[in-house]
């Protein structure tokens, strides 16, 4: 029987051709070709052939195929009788074929012979083996291990090629090479030796010029192709042809190489290789050294090291780090890991490090009680920067950013902004690119940017640094032109660079560049590692893939259970650690050498076979941890997600009690991610009790709550309800529905949604609770009163609703945090301006409930609601001091959300008092923490802006960027329009808003008192009598109140938009009377600015 592949697969039987059938028949014998007697996996043939989505009852289809080609391939084997070409075995098939009948085989055979003899007897094996190949290896059959297999045979084919005609032009065949060399170039247009091998023909042809030109060609095409300059020997062959070199005519081209012979393992590094100093680093390392400076003198600094992995940014951090020390620093290390680390693992670590274990609970502990994610990290950060000023200087090293999780990435934005008074220097290194960047990071490394922080953005080694790396690692001399080739292979990446020149000592061919092996290894350091583990027995690459399954650091004692073979596993770490694959983490613990490494190991693997290992590892890690499975739920339930829907139950149970303890520890934003687990496992396990489904709901719900994103919340509280209505539990129904009612401070809803369905729920669910659980349903009625809040025609309703709770609250003669919840959302319902003085007294009351029995966050939220309310009826000076004390309350307790909305209350001030720089840093300061709370306030500190450049005249500059921003919040439509009104683009400002009955509704919030007048200055600049009329009608009820929508914007008296708006309907008298009496009130309130405006206003009369 004869096999060949290198073309269409053929196998020939007595001179003729078997059937194999169509391409999947093919492609499984090709499998076991290629896989040369070994046995293959039936889980690996079914991922080859099939991919990911094999169709149902595939192992009958494999077994079909596998008959069919016995019949082929043994035609007359008696029935019955054992298979003697395609056996079975215990987990899959291999191919029994004599090697020397597989072309493929015979090829790399009579390649190895011709690099052991002479000249003319390599000559004749390199064109008997080039006379195999009747087209593309594999041809027609695609599937990943036969695309690698292809690839590795045509690299050999092409260095054979050109072996074969550096002898024949040894020979002085220039003449006859030169078509044939053409030919090759152009069907191998990136391999540099062909583009030399024709270049020489062709001088030696006596074509000179043809040969530069050839030589400019080869610049040319590896330019627009790859990027990059021809190699050295290209180079230097172009010199020696301008200088009509005599050493280009010499007989013989080279001597006959010697064989070389791989080493069994890779050379180990000589001593103090992995101690050496930072190479080519020089620049980078004399950057960081103002931050230093500047860090002794008290003004700290960040530093941001950037590059693509195995740049060597931890390296580099390091090298600063031991700097710092030998300044005084004291220094901390820490790092997060690709598999995931405990919240503020990296911060606990580095401070732990630099100013004590102690220090870590001190700052970092959980939170007291009250307050939600950002409250935690504001506070948190305000005790990192406290502990740094005291230990004086400091230098912190957070390394891997790009696996931090959010807790840390939000405590980082804080820290980073508050440096500007601390002896501290802040290094962070982060993989830069869109694939590693993720929403979170690409925050945080915004925030930074804002800092003018030193950047360290590393790239490839010279290659100077190169040869002495490389010369380092290997223990011998690298020349020039080798470090050139290695530069150009990996392009000075260090962790690239280590690996390939490791493997290149392996294979004995550092010294030559010429040798396969450095064709071999693709770009990717992925086929470097696949190719070194090769080197490891079969039973070893599977221990190896165990573990990459298991993660980045794995522990023995997991592998041990999950083989049940100590010995080998001890064996292959034994192995892995000699080929530089694993590291000694600790005792029993290893870790892969880097992240690539394990990914190279975990994607080798079948997917079925890696989601079979993911159970079998969460099983062994359970066994591993009895007794404290809670240390590693999370990642157990990681495990259980990648094992498949058959273990969704156990993975979805782990993640929600993992969920729970993150919720104790403070850190919500990992809870949110593990209740987000759940619920996706959850979804796949039909065993799934509908009790069990509602808790889970619930619970991420809540850490939707904690987490400022309250708006995502309804959904799943709203599945949970109804599943509990469904069962008849009334009680757990409206336990679930107010969960979104907890900790909120700027409701589920965003102006102008309502959900008639969700009113309908809520009412539904209070009907059904008994009248004697009173407090329970108060809490329904004032939840089902806030939902009418932004429902048009629904003010009776929701008045009425949240009259009832407030009045069932009272009655109660209880007054606690539940009862406090019940008013603030009665509060909410009555946040309409026809009804502030329905509200009053309830602000009066929360804020004195708040004081005495709710939280900080409490008492502050009140303040600032009160604010308003004393606002809009003129009472400033009230409402400054209301937000004042509110400011104190949430600096004292670190409450971020409060202080956003009371910073942009002071700022609002300062620009009433004409203070615009004051009011342009608060506004800025504002948009920077608000960055740091997820949804809340978005788009707050742009409307101030707004106001502040129409305040200084500048409001056209602005126009182009609300032009794309109409829509992010109901004040920048209106402000878009009058920053075109103010830019005198009259008739473009008609042509956008069309006409007046076109216009849509205003939501009748609290924004409405401010979002009308502005919306009424508009179409008094555009002289639209109708539109005047009917909003002076709106806004006559109003006009003792100001225009103002704390902390949105003010605009003014109501009595200068009435007077504007009379002006444009032509009743001058009463335009004056409300213009001037609007000045009164400017000038009692102590606005001169607004004084000014007004002035002006009675001057164009």
């Amino acid at each position: 029987m004869q096999v060949r592949v290198l073309g269409d697969v053929e196998v020939e039987l007595a001179g003729r051709l078997a059937d194999l059938g169509g391409p999947k028949p093919r492609a499984l014998l090709a499998l076991l070709v290629a896989a040369a007697g070994r046995p293959v996996h039936v889980e690996l043939l079914i991922d080859q052939i099939w991919g990911e989505e094999p169709p149902a009852r595939v192992e009958a289809s494999l077994q079909s195929y596998v008959a069919r080609l016995r019949r082929s391939l043994e035609p007359d084997r008696a029935p019955g009788a054992p298979a003697a070409r395609l056996r079975t075995h215990a987990a899959g098939y291999s191919l029994a074929v004599d090697e020397q009948s597989v072309d493929a085989r015979r090829f790399t055979t009579l390649l190895r012979e011709a690099r052991e003899a002479d000249a003319e007897r390599a000559e004749v094996l390199l064109t008997d083996a080039l006379g195999l190949w009747r087209g593309d290896a594999y041809a027609g059959l695609d599937t990943p291990s036969l695309r690698a297999e292809a690839t590795r045979l045509e690299e050999l084919r092409g260095g054979a090629l050109a072996r074969l005609w550096e002898l024949r032009l040894g020979r002085g065949e220039h003449d006859v090479a030169v078509p044939e060399l053409e030919r090759l170039v152009g069907s191998n247009p990136l391999q540099e030796r062909l583009w030399w091998l024709l270049a020489l023909a062709l001088y030696r042809s006596q074509r000179q010029g043809d040969a530069l030109a050839t030589l400019r060609r080869a610049r040319e095409h590896l330019a627009d192709e790859l990027g990059v300059d021809p190699g050295p020997e290209l180079r230097r062959l172009e010199e020696q042809v301008l200088r009509q070199d005599p050493a280009l005519d010499v007989a013989l081209l080279a001597a006959p190489r010697a064989p070389t012979l791989p080493s069994p393992v890779v050379d180990a590094a000589p001593a103090g290789a992995d101690d050496d100093p930072l190479l080519g680093r020089d620049d980078a390392v004399a950057a960081v050294v103002p931050a230093l400076t500047s860090a002794a003198a008290g003004r700290g600094r960040v530093v941001v090291v950037s590059g693509e992995p195995g740049i060597g940014k931890t390296r580099l951090a390091e090298a600063v780090a031991d700097l710092a020390e030998e300044r005084g620093f004291r220094v901390g290390r820490g790092r997060w890991d690709a598999e995931g680390s405990p919240p503020l693992h990296a911060w606990s670590r580095a401070l732990a490090q630099a100013l004590g274990p102690e220090s870590v609970g001190e700052v970092l502990g959980p939170a007291d009680g009250g307050g939600d994610a950002a409250s935690v990290s504001f506070r948190q950060a305000d005790g990192v920067l406290d502990a740094l000023r005291r230990a004086t200087p400091v230098l912190l090293v957070l390394d891997d950013l790009h696996w931090a999780e959010a807790e840390s990435l939000r405590l980082l934005r804080r820290v980073a902004g508050g440096l500007g008074d601390v002896p501290a220097v802040l290094v962070v290194t982060s993989r830069v690119a869109p694939a590693d960047v993720g929403e979170a990071l690409a925050e945080a490394l915004g925030v930074l940017a804002r800092l003018d922080p030193v950047r360290v953005d590393l790239g490839g080694l010279g290659v100077d640094a190169v040869a002495a790396w490389a010369s380092r690692r290997s223990g011998r001399t690298v020349t020039d032109d080798v470090a050139a080739l290695l530069r150009s292979r990996t392009d000075g990446n260090p962790f690239y660079l280590t690996e390939l020149v490791r493997f290149l000592v392996s294979e004995g061919a550092l010294g030559d560049p010429h040798a396969p092996a450095w064709r071999a290894v693709p770009g990717g350091v992925r086929d470097v590692v696949r190719q070194r583990s090769r080197q490891l027995p079969a039973s070893a690459v599977d221990v190896l893939g165990a573990a990459a399954v298991a993660g980045r650091s794995f522990d023995v004692a997991v592998l041990d259970l999950l083989t049940g073979d100590a010995a080998s596993v001890a064996e292959a770490i034994e192995g892995a650690q000699v080929l530089g694959l694993v590291d000694e983490e600790g005792p029993g613990r290893y870790r892969f050498t880097h992240a690539l490494v394990r990914d190279a190991l975990d994607e080798a693997l079948p997917a079925p076979v890696r989601a079979r290992l993911h159970a079998q590892v969460a099983a062994a890690l359970e066994q591993v941890w009895a007794g404290r499975v809670g240390e590693v739920a999370a990642d157990l339930a990681e495990h259980y997600r990648l094992a498949g829907p058959a273990h969704a139950r156990s993975g979805w149970v782990l993640a929600r009690r993992a969920a729970a303890e993150s919720v104790k520890a403070s850190a919500y934003d990992e809870a949110l991610r593990l209740t987000t687990l759940a619920t996706e496992l959850q979804a796949m396990d039909p065993t799934a009790e509908p009790i069990e489904r509602e808790d889970v709901l619930v619970a991420h719900a809540r850490a939707l709550v904690r987490t400022s994103r309250a708006v995502h919340s309804w959904p799943p509280v709203e599945q949970a309800a109804r599943s509990a209505l469904e069962r008849g539990d009334a009680r757990a129904a409206a336990d679930a529905l107010l969960s979104v009612t907890e900790g909120v401070v700027w409701g589920w809803r965003v102006a102008p949604e309502y959900d008639d369905d969700a009113i309908a729920l809520w009412r539904t669910v209070r009907d059904l609770l008994p009248d004697e659980d009173v407090l329970t349903r108060a809490h329904l009625t004032a939840a089902l009163a806030a939902e009418h809040l932004h429902k048009p025609g629904a003010v009776e309703e929701s008045t009425r609703l949240a009259d009832e709770a407030i009045a069932a609250v009272r009655r109660s003669g209880h007054r606690g945090q539940r009862e406090l919840t019940v008013l603030r959302l009665a509060q909410r319902a009555l946040l309409r301006p026809e009804l502030l003085h329905h509200r009053m007294p309830l602000s009066d009351e929360i804020v004195e409930l708040a004081a005495r029995v709710g939280q900080p966050l409490d008492h502050a939220v009140a303040l600032s609601t009160r604010a308003q309310d004393r606002a809009e009826l003129g009472r400033l000076a009230d409402a400054r001091s209301d937000v004042v004390r509110a400011h104190e309350i949430a600096e004292q307790h670190h409450l971020p959300s409060n202080l956003m909305v009371t910073g942009w209350c002071l700022a609002l001030r300062a620009q009433l008092d004409g203070r615009y720089d004051d009011a342009a840093r608060m506004i800025q300061d504002g948009e920077a923490l608000q960055a740091t709370i997820a949804e809340s306030g978005n788009g707050i500190g742009l409307c101030q802006l707004v106001q502040l450049r129409d305040r200084q005249g500048r409001l056209a500059e602005l126009e182009p960027m609300l032009r794309g921003l109409r829509g992010f919040h109901p004040a920048l439509r209106e402000g878009h329009a009058l920053a075109l009104a103010r830019a005198g683009r009259l008739d473009e400002l008609r042509t956008l808003l069309g006409s007046w009955r076109e216009q849509p509704e205003l939501v009748r919030d609290y924004l409405w008192l401010y979002l009308t007048p502005l919306r009424a200055e508009v179409w008094a600049l555009l002289g639209d009598r109708e539109a005047a009329r009917d909003l002076h009608d709106a806004l006559a009820p109003y006009a003792d109140r100001l225009a103002i929508a704390v902390p949105v914007g003010f605009h003014g008296s109501m009595r200068l938009t009435l007077g504007r708006l009379a002006a444009v309907l032509g009743d001058t008298d009463a335009a004056r009377t409300h213009l001037r009496e609007a000045r009164r009130v400017h000038h009692e309130l102590g606005l001169p600015v607004w004084v000014a405006r007004t002035e002006a206003e009675l001057a164009r009369l």
